[in-house]
This record gives structure tokens, C-alpha cells and sequence, in this order.
């Protein structure tokens, strides 16, 4: 038997678009060409992941993160200031970025 998805309507919570409140903080730079282009550089020069590869594995890299980050004063365009990672070394990076905070 089919069941019906029930709606519940709260009328003192303001209604969000399916992904409001997700975006990064930077989310309009990231989405610009230069940035695009830059990253696809960077991966082009060092298609593995960085963090893997001091460790002696090869990974492919699907990241170009920055180094220091934006909001913490890193250089957005600097191709110096970019690695190379997996989506696990991305991840784990930014876990502890956001926890350091």
C-alpha cells in the first residue's frame, strides 16, 4: 500500500529553498572562471593527492584546496598557495580547519 507523505506546515518557521543555508561562504568565487581555470591548472600539473602521496599512496586528486584558507587570509588566486587532494584528505583538512576555529 502506497503511503501519502504528510506535510507538516509550521507556521512559525520561515520556509527555505531545498538548499538554503548549505552554500560556503565563498560560494560566488568559487563559482567564477578564473577560479575554475586556475584549479584545473593545478590538477593538470599534479593530478595526485598531495597528502597522500608524502604517505606513499596514489590517489587521485579531485580537490584543488587552498593551502591557508580564503577567510583566514590565504591568496584565492595564488596557484602557490593551492594543493592537490582527494575527497578524504579534503575532508579531513576541513574538519580540522572548522574545528580550530
Amino acid at each position: 500500500m502506497p503511503s501519502i507523505k504528510k506535510t507538516c506546515r509550521r507556521p512559525w518557521m520561515t520556509e527555505r529553498k531545498p538548499q538554503e543555508g548549505r552554500k560556503h561562504s565563498n560560494t560566488k568565487f568559487y563559482q567564477s572562471t578564473a577560479w575554475r581555470k586556475l584549479r584545473a591548472v593545478k590538477l593538470e600539473q599534479q593530478p595526485l593527492c598531495e597528502e597522500c602521496l608524502s604517505k606513499g599512496i596514489h590517489t587521485p586528486a579531485k580537490v584543488a584546496d587552498h593551502i591557508v584558507p580564503i577567510n583566514r587570509g590565504g591568496a584565492a588566486l595564488n596557484i602557490e598557495n593551492l594543493q592537490s587532494l582527494c575527497d578524504r584528505c579534503h575532508n579531513i583538512k576541513s574538519a580540522k580547519e572548522g574545528h580550530a576555529r
